[in-house]
């Protein structure tokens, strides 16, 4: 049996170590068009601020581990062209440039994703890059070590955040602009001010509701971003707008997409082609909350979802759950955590909803360190049930504890379910009430309310 892969990340070496654990004695190959396998790319921003020291403490599995230790045929520099369905043959173009035609029995589409980087007046200049994988990466600690002064990070989302703090933290000034009017996506009027006054307090200044229009240049080197609000000095800029599918391979072959372009897959991970599957950031996984597709690229949705895709293209019954969007950053000192939709998404998709939030001490109020912790859930106004939760504090364990609140989003646990949970209590880690049962309790008590006037 010949499995063919396209992408060597989490996806596609999730998939090919579960094949190889199932039926070693299948031909398993692997084309990776770039020069990594299996690398945390969640890492670079952490790297490039110095938490990280080695470069290659980001690399997870090197290819030569895959190929001596698990006996996977790992092709480096190899990047599929085409997909021939009929045929069951991919074309792809080798490390030396030359054309190769490789027969499979089944197929894992495993292309990931790429940066969104609009078409701008001047974002082919030096100095302007996005930041998605190890090349990328090296390419702009190389620029950092050249001394940049002045930054501009387009895209207030978690991954800009991210780099506003890794390049002030290398001694560079550092403006974020973002288009909405909230950081993270346009969260709500609190969490943002939260973010603003974190990010002013260390330097970084973030302008809102303000539009990059294009960048200028001396001698093909970036001086300056241009937005609708003026220009802003740079020497730097870092494109930070999220990313979208790589799905052309599947598009041109006639594999069904969805509304997001992704290619749309069962739980199996299977597409609408038979002995074609596919994994991680270039496909769709249900979404628990809205009970339908959504595009949700996450590192470990990428992991599970290769590990599903690989136990079936070896002959395995296994089924990917789905997702509820689980997420955690941190700016500086400040730990930003989200699970499941917004008002914003809950208003759009016409849901009934509510909210509550709950600002408590993240330990007992006596013991040191107890800093506010702010929660803020969305509810079905309806049925009770959580939709979805925001949790920011300059206690780590704030991202934890949206955890729990996906575990109950995940089980559609109602506010009144949450507020009955039998969560830890010690005054070094929560105190008695904690901020998450807090914040239940004000949705439960406030439904209470509005039933009892209705």
């Amino acid at each position: 049996m010949k499995i063919l892969i396209i992408g060597g990340d989490a996806a596609g070496m999730s998939a090919a170590s579960q094949i190889q654990r199932r039926q070693k004695d299948w031909q398993v190959t692997v084309l990776e068009k770039g020069r990594f396998t299996s690398y945390a790319s969640c890492g670079i921003p952490y790297y490039l601020a110095g938490d990280v020291e080695d470069f290659d403490d980001l690399v997870v599995v090197t290819p030569e581990q895959f190929r001596k230790q698990r006996g996977i045929d790992v092709r480096m520099g190899w990047e599929a062209t085409s997909i021939d369905i009929q045929e069951k043959v991919v074309s792809a173009r080798t490390d030396s440039g030359s054309l190769e035609a490789l027969p499979f029995d089944r197929l894992l589409i495993a292309t990931g994703a790429r940066p969104v980087v609009p078409s701008w007046p001047g974002v082919d200049l030096d100095g302007v890059t996005a930041v998605r994988n190890l090349e990328d990466a090296a390419r702009l600690e190389a620029w950092l070590e050249k001394g940049p002064e002045q930054a501009v990070v387009v895209g207030a989302g978690y991954v800009g955040l991210e780099m506003a703090e890794a390049l002030r933290r290398r001694g560079v000034e550092v403006t974020v602009v973002e288009k909405l009017t909230g950081v993270m996506g346009g969260a709500e009027a609190e969490l943002t001010q939260l973010v603003l006054e974190e990010a002013e307090h260390h330097g970084i200044h973030i302008l809102l509701d303000t539009t990059v229009e294009g960048f200028h240049g001396t001698d093909g080197a970036l001086t300056a971003v241009q937005t609708d609000q003026g220009d802003l000095p740079a020497d730097l800029a870092v494109v930070s707008l999220g990313v979208r599918p790589n799905s052309d391979l599947a598009r041109d072959a006639r594999i069904a997409l969805g509304d997001s372009s992704a290619i749309h897959v069962d739980p199996s991970q299977r597409t609408d082609t038979e002995d074609v599957f596919a994994a991680g950031d270039c496909c769709e996984a249900h979404n628990l909350v809205l009970g339908k597709p959504d595009y949700f690229p996450l590192a470990l949705t990428a992991n599970r979802q290769g590990r599903v895709a690989g136990a079936n293209l070896a002959g395995g019954n296994e089924l990917f759950p789905g997702i509820v969007g689980s997420c955690v950053t941190r700016l500086f000192d400040l730990t930003i955590a989200r699970t499941g939709i917004d008002e914003a998404t809950a208003r759009s998709e016409a849901i009934p909803f509510g909210t509550a939030s709950a600002s408590a001490p993240s330990k007992a109020h006596y013991f040191p360190g107890h800093d506010p912790l702010w929660v803020k859930l969305v509810f079905r106004s309806d049925n009770h049930k959580l939709l979805g939760a925001w949790l920011v504090g300059r206690d780590p364990s704030a991202g934890k504890r949206a955890d729990v609140l996906a575990v109950a989003l995940s089980n559609g646990m109602t506010v009144e379910q949450i507020s009955d949970l039998d969560l830890t209590y010690a005054p070094p880690f929560a105190p008695v009430w904690d901020p998450v049962l807090q914040a239940a309790n004000k949705a439960k008590y406030r439904l209470a309310r509005e039933q009892s006037a209705g």
